[in-house]
C-alpha cells in the first residue's frame, strides 16, 4: 500500500486526484480504476473534484478517452465499492446480482420487525430487543462473534433473529450485509480475482474512517495484486460510534510500503498553525505527527477564554456564552462577517446557551445542524397524537407515555395537576374533563383517514399551530414534504416512521432562513472551515448510558454486568478518551484565520478543560493566549423584551358562530354525489384526493386536452411523464399510464367534428377556467374543463375518464359551473358531460341544472343572494 498521512489542511483529498491523474497519463483507463471514501457526501465531493481535473486534461488519446470515462467511472463510498465488487462476483457467491441496497434505517427497522417477532413468540422479554439491536449494528467489528461467559444465550437468539431477517430480505442488503458478504469475497479465491481483474487499481479516501471488516477487505484485495492507494490522518478518527477503528490505520501505517507524509497547509495562518503543532506534539504518537507548515503569511491569532469564579457551572457557562457573543460582534467589526463565522461544540446539549446568548446580544446565527426534526418537541407531539388515534381500551404503558404528552402539551396544554388522579388510574380516559375527552374523541376519526391526510390535518390544527415558534412550523412543514414522498400503506406504517427517524443521528433540523454565526456539532464541522472558529464550553463531559452490552474488536460479547464487560468498558473507555482528543484537534483545525477557545472553570473538568491545563492554557495558567473572566465581573444578558400588553377581547369574541351546511369554502367535487349529502369536512378531504393512478390520469388528460395536444406526436406525449403527477411511478407504470392517456386523447379527436364540434368550428373556445361562485353562504371554487361559442350558442363540458358513466354524480357540478357562467358572463350554457372512454357526450337539460341548484338549499330564493361570482 501507498499511504498518505497528511495532517488537516494539507491537501489529502488533493493528493489522491494527483495520483488518480499520474496513473491516466501511464496509460491505466479510468475503467479499471475505483475511487471511494467514506461518506455519500464525501464521494460526491470527490467525483467533482476529478471529474473537473480530467475535464480539464490535454487532447491527448488518453485524456480524450478518460473525459468519456469519467462519468461511468467508479467513485463511490466504501460501501458502493464492495457492492460493485459483490455484483462482479455473485454467481460465485450464489447471489443474484441484481440485489437491492437498503439505507441503514430500513435495515435497522426490518431487523427490528423480526426481533420483536420473535422475542413475542417465545414470550421473552421485549427489553432484549435494545441488546439484540446493539449486536445488529456492532457487526462491521468482527466476522463473528464470541460469546464470553454470560453471554452465550443471547448470542444465540442474536444468530437467530439474523437468519429470520435473512430470510425476509433475500436480495436486498444493508450496509451490515454488504461487509459480511464482501467478507464471503474475500474468501473465495475465484471472486478475489475477478475483483482484481476489474478493478487492479483501488484509490481510498480518508482511510482513518475504515473499521475492521472494511479493513480487512482492502488488505486481502492488495495481497491479490490490487495496487491502493490510500489518504488519512489518524488524527481525525472521530466515528468511534459507527465502528471505525484507529488501530486499521495504525495497522495499515505499519504494514505500506510506502509512506508519504502531507506537512503544508494553505488553510492556516501562523498562528493557528503553530497552536495546532504544539497540540499535536502534546498529545499524539511520532508516527501520527505530521507538523503543519503555513504557506500563509497572515498572522492570524489564537486566543482561550475561562470563566472563573464562585457559582454553578450553568450560570458561568451563560457568562461564558455572552463573552463569546461580544467577541463575535468584535470580530464583525473589524471586517469578518458573522457568516464567516462558526462555533462548535461537543455536544447539542451546549447549543440552547449559545442562543440564548446570542438572541440577547443581537448576534445573528444559523442552526447549521441541530437537533433531529424528528425528536423536535412539536414532532413528537404530533407522533403521539398518532399513537392515540389508534388508541383502543385503557392505554399500555407506552400508550399512557403518548397520553401524558399529549395532555401536557400544545395540542390540550393542561395542568397535570388536574387531570394526577385520572392519570394513576387503570382506565384514565372515563376520568378525564370533557373536554380533553373531546380532544380525544377527535383524535380518533384520523384512523379512517389516509395517513399523510391524517398528519397533514394535526399539524394544521390551529389550536396547535398558534403555539408554535416559526421553526417549529418550518420543521413541520418539512415533515410533510417527507412524508408526502414515501407511500404509507396505513397508520401504524407512519408512526413506525417516525420513531425509526427519530433515531437517526444523521437527520437534521432545517437551518432558519438569513446568514449568520453557525452553530453545530464538530461531526457536523467535518471537512469544513471558516475564518473565524469558535470553540465553546470546553468543560463539558461525554453524556450517554451505559449499553446492555459491548462487543470487543474481536468480536466478544459482554453483558453489562459480567467480568467480560468490565474488562471490554475499561477498553472502550480507553477509546473514547482517545477519540476525545481527536474530536477537539478537528475542532481546533477548522479555524483559518482566527481561534477562540471558551471553557468554565469546574471542579471535574471535562477531557477536553483538561487538554487545554495539560497545554499549560489552563485559567491559572500565566501564557498570553490565556484571558481570565470572573463571573461577578460579566455583565447580566438583557432581559427579553417584554411582551406586548394583551388587548381586550372584541366584543363578540364570546359568541358562538353556528356551523353552516357547508364550509365557507367548498368545492363540487366534495358533495356526495348522487345522494343530495354533503360529506363532513374531513370526509371531503378525502374525497378529493382521488388513488394515485386515477388522479394521475385525469390531470394529464385534461392537461393535454386543454393545449389540444395531438396523441400522435410522440415529443409532447413524453413531455406530459414530466408533471410531478407521474413521478411517482415505476418506469413500467409510467408507460401504461402513457398509453392510456393516448387512447382517451384518441377517443376525444374522433368525436370532434361528430358528436362534437370541431376545433376549427369554434367562434371562441375557453381551457381550464377557474371559477370563484358565492352561493348560499358558501364559496364554490372549481375549474371548468372547456367553455366554447359556436354558432352564437355555448356549451359548458367537462371530461370524464370514468370507467363507468353515471352522470347523475355530476348535476350539481355541472349546475354549479353553469350557474357561475351565467353570473359572470351573462350567458346561458348547455352543460355536457364528455366520456372520453365511451366516446359518448350526456347533455343536461336547463330544467334538470336548475332542480339540482334548487335542492342544495330548502330556502327558497336562495340564487339571488349573495356577491357576483368571477371567472377568473
Amino acid at each position: 500500500m501507498r499511504l498518505y498521512v497528511a495532517s488537516a489542511g494539507t491537501g489529502k483529498t488533493h493528493a489522491l486526484v494527483g495520483e488518480l491523474l499520474a496513473l491516466l497519463r501511464q496509460g491505466v483507463p479510468l475503467r479499471r480504476m475505483a475511487a471511494v471514501t467514506f461518506t455519500r457526501k464525501a464521494a460526491e465531493e470527490l467525483r467533482r473534484r476529478i471529474q473537473g481535473e480530467v475535464a480539464r486534461l490535454s487532447s491527448a488519446s488518453w485524456a480524450e478517452e478518460a473525459q468519456r470515462e469519467v462519468y461511468g467511472a467508479v467513485f463511490t463510498t466504501i460501501h458502493g465499492f464492495m457492492a460493485e465488487a459483490i455484483r462482479h462476483t455473485a454467481p460465485l457467491l450464489s447471489l443474484d446480482p441484481d440485489f437491492t441496497l437498503l439505507d441503514e434505517l430500513l435495515a435497522e427497522a426490518l431487523f427490528l420487525e423480526e426481533a420483536r417477532s420473535l422475542l413475542y413468540l417465545k414470550g421473552l422479554d421485549p427489553a432484549l430487543e435494545e441488546s439484540l439491536l446493539a449486536l445488529y449494528r456492532k457487526r462491521s467489528l468482527a466476522g463473528a462473534f464470541r460469546a464470553l461467559p454470560g453471554a452465550e444465550g443471547l448470542l444465540e437468539l442474536f444468530q437467530e433473529v439474523l437468519s429470520g431477517y435473512h430470510r425476509r430480505t433475500r436480495e436486498a442488503l444493508g450496509p451490515g450485509d454488504l461487509e459480511a458478504l464482501a467478507l464471503r469475497l474475500v474468501e473465495h479465491p475465484k471472486a478475489v480475482r475477478r475483483v482484481v481483474e476489474r478493478f487492479p487499481y483501488l484509490l481510498v479516501d480518508e482511510y482513518q474512517d475504515v473499521n475492521p471488516l472494511q479493513g480487512r477487505f482492502f488488505r486481502v484485495l492488495e495481497e491479490a495484486g490490487v495496487q491502493v492507494v490510500a489518504v488519512g490522518d489518524p488524527k481525525q478518527s472521530i466515528y468511534l460510534f459507527r465502528n471505525a477503528r484507529v488501530e486499521v490505520f495504525r495497522q495499515a501505517l505499519g504494514e505500506a510500503k510506502e509512506v508519504l507524509r502531507l506537512g503544508q497547509t494553505r488553510r492556516h495562518a501562523q498562528a493557528v498553525a503553530h497552536f495546532l503543532n504544539r497540540f499535536v506534539e502534546r498529545f499524539f504518537p511520532e508516527s501520527e505527527r505530521v507538523p503543519v507548515e503555513p504557506l500563509r503569511a497572515e498572522e492570524g491569532r489564537v486566543e482561550v477564554h475561562w470563566v472563573v469564579g464562585e457559582g454553578p457551572l450553568d450560570r458561568k457557562r451563560e457568562g461564558e456564552a455572552a463573552l463569546l457573543a461580544e467577541r463575535l460582534r468584535a470580530l464583525s467589526g473589524q471586517g469578518y462577517a458573522f457568516s464567516d463565522m462558526a462555533v462548535l461544540v461537543r455536544s447539542r446539549r451546549s447549543l440552547p446557551f449559545l442562543e440564548r446568548a446570542f438572541r440577547a446580544l443581537g448576534v445573528p446565527y444559523v442552526l447549521r445542524r441541530g437537533q433531529s426534526f424528528f425528536k423536535r418537541p412539536e414532532v413528537r407531539d404530533v407522533y403521539h397524537a398518532l399513537r392515540l388515534a389508534l388508541l383502543e381500551g385503557p392505554p399500555s404503558p407506552e400508550e399512557r407515555i403518548s397520553l401524558l404528552a399529549f395532555l401536557r402539551g400544545p395540542f390540550v396544554g393542561v395542568d397535570l395537576g388536574q387531570v394526577e388522579e385520572a392519570l394513576q388510574a387503570e382506565d384514565p380516559l372515563s376520568l378525564l374533563p370533557p373536554e380533553v375527552r373531546m380532544r380525544l374523541d377527535g383524535l380518533k376519526t384520523l384512523a379512517g383517514l389516509r395517513p399523510l391526510e391524517a398528519l397533514k390535518a394535526l399539524v394544521r390544527d390551529e389550536v396547535f399551530l398558534r403555539r408554535l415558534s416559526r421553526r417549529a412550523r418550518a420543521n413541520l412543514d418539512a415533515l410533510l414534504l417527507l412524508a408526502a414522498e414515501e407511500r404509507f400503506p396505513d397508520l401504524e406504517a407512519l408512526l413506525e416512521w417516525l420513531k425509526v427517524r427519530a433515531e437517526d443521528p444523521e437527520t437534521s433540523e432545517l437551518p432558519e432562513g438569513g446568514e449568520g454565526v453557525q452553530l453545530l456539532t464538530v461531526h457536523a464541522a467535518k471537512g469544513l472551515e471558516w475564518p473565524v472558529v469558535a470553540v465553546f464550553d470546553l468543560a463539558r463531559h461525554e453524556g450517554g448510558k451505559p449499553e446492555p452490552v459491548l462487543v470487543g474488536i474481536d468480536g466478544e460479547v459482554a453483558l453489562e454486568g459480567t467480568e467480560g464487560y468490565r474488562n471490554l468498558r475499561r477498553i472502550l473507555a480507553r477509546a473514547q478518551e482517545e477519540e476525545s482528543l481527536r474530536l477537539l484537534y478537528v475542532a481546533l483545525s477548522r479555524a483559518r484565520d482566527v481561534l477562540i477557545l471558551t471553557g468554565s472553570l469546574s471542579e471535574r473538568p471535562g477531557p477536553w478543560a483538561e487538554a487545554l491545563m495539560d497545554l499549560g492554557l489552563g485559567p491559572g495558567d500565566q501564557d498570553p493566549l490565556v484571558h481570565r473572566h470572573p463571573l461577578a465581573g460579566l455583565p447580566p444578558l438583557p432581559s427579553p423584551p417584554l411582551l406586548p400588553e394583551p388587548q381586550p377581547p372584541a366584543p363578540y369574541a364570546e359568541h358562538r358562530i353556528p356551523s353552516k351546511r357547508f364550509p365557507p369554502v367548498f368545492s363540487p367535487s366534495a358533495y356526495r354525489k348522487g345522494e343530495g349529502e354533503p360529506l363532513a369536512l374531513s370526509q371531503a378531504l378525502e374525497a378529493e384526493t382521488l388513488p394515485e393512478y386515477p388522479r394521475a390520469l385525469g390531470t394529464l388528460v385534461h392537461y393535454a386536452l386543454a393545449r389540444n395536444l395531438h396523441p400522435g406526436d410522440e415529443g409532447a406525449m413524453r413531455a406530459l411523464l414530466l408533471q410531478e403527477v407521474a413521478l411517482p411511478f415505476s418506469e413500467e407504470e409510467q408507460e401504461r399510464l402513457l398509453a392510456e392517456v393516448r387512447l382517451l386523447l384518441w377517443n376525444h379527436r374522433r368525436m370532434l367534428g361528430e358528436v362534437l364540434p370541431a376545433l376549427e368550428d369554434r367562434e371562441e373556445d375557453h381551457a381550464e377556467l377557474p371559477l370563484v361562485l358565492p352561493l348560499g353562504g358558501t364559496v364554490w371554487y372549481g375549474v371548468l374543463d372547456r367553455l366554447y361559442r359556436v354558432g352564437g350558442r355555448w356549451y359548458l363540458e367537462d371530461y370524464k375518464t370514468d370507467q363507468r358513466m353515471a352522470p347523475e354524480h355530476y348535476r350539481l357540478q355541472l349546475a354549479l359551473y353553469r350557474e357561475a357562467v351565467r353570473r359572470a358572463w351573462g350567458v346561458e350554457a348547455e352543460g355536457r358531460l364528455v366520456y372520453l372512454r365511451h366516446e359518448r357526450v350526456h347533455v343536461f337539460s336547463p330544467e334538470e341544472l336548475q332542480e339540482a341548484l334548487l335542492e342544495l338549499e330548502n330556502t327558497p330564493g336562495i340564487l339571488s343572494q349573495g356577491l357576483e361570482p368571477d371567472l377568473l
